[in-house]
């Protein structure tokens, strides 16, 4: 595995001395050459994260096409956190989607994820638009990510703490789940993807505060590993 993405490529301002981050918002710009490592070591760090029983990123759906865009961090022995996400246009305006982050465990602790959140917002131009008026969306399992994405939220859907019901938010999580996954069901208003996460399967822990009362709601709505929740909110800038 490549120490870093290599000279083709600018790395932006880094908070950590110890690591190097790229941030790409159009993903095609990684040329063909790096795609193949690049693409490996992001399987290789879903595969810590995940029982995995098949690569899921592959050239047949590859996170370097244009509609992605990628973060990547590196430290002196390789990759150690990515993040894709993809920027929308819905029938409301702009949206985000957090398609897929992870973290080495070795280097969970140190604010990536809200360094990636931040930097996703930036370069999607949501942290210059009003507040309320950016949808930001996610799937998941896992109770740390889904209360990590609803808590810059204003309001999300489904509302796994309180039960809430929003309508308009209700209509842009299908809208928002049928332009990414055409053909895919989602049941509403628990806004369930069945069967969402076949290959891989998530590592239960120990949950404490809101993740531990988060996941007490995924155990009910989705006992199935396999299932996920497809879930969308008002980003608060």
């Amino acid at each position: 595995m490549s120490r870093s993405l290599g000279s083709r490529y600018q790395a932006i301002t880094s908070p950590w001395p110890d690591y190097a981050v790229y941030s790409l918002p159009d993903a095609s710009r990684i040329e063909a050459c790096d795609r193949q490592s690049l693409m490996d070591a992001m399987n290789g760090i879903i595969a810590v994260n995940w029982q995995a029983s098949e690569p899921h990123w592959t050239a047949s759906s590859s996170p370097f096409d244009s509609k992605y865009s990628l973060i990547l961090v590196y430290d002196s022995s390789g990759l150690v956190a990515f993040s894709v996400y993809r920027v929308l246009q819905l029938s409301t305006g702009p949206g985000i989607y957090r398609s897929g982050t992870e973290v080495l465990p070795a280097h969970q602790g140190r604010g990536l994820y809200g360094f990636f959140t931040a930097e996703v917002l930036r370069c999607s131009g949501a942290a210059e638009r009003p507040e309320g008026s950016v949808l930001y969306g996610w799937r998941t399992r896992n109770p740390i990510v889904w209360a990590a994405n609803a808590k810059i939220c204003a309001r999300v859907t489904p509302s796994l703490l309180d039960d809430a019901q929003d309508p308009a938010l209700q209509a842009a999580c299908v809208e928002m789940c049928a332009s990414l996954y055409p053909g895919k069901a989602l049941e509403v208003p628990d806004m369930i993807m069945r069967g969402a996460y076949g290959h891989i399967k998530h590592h239960r822990q120990t949950y404490h505060g809101t993740a531990s009362l988060v996941e007490a709601a995924m155990s009910r709505k989705i006992p199935d590993s396999a299932d996920a929740l497809f879930s969308v909110g008002y980003a608060r800038i």
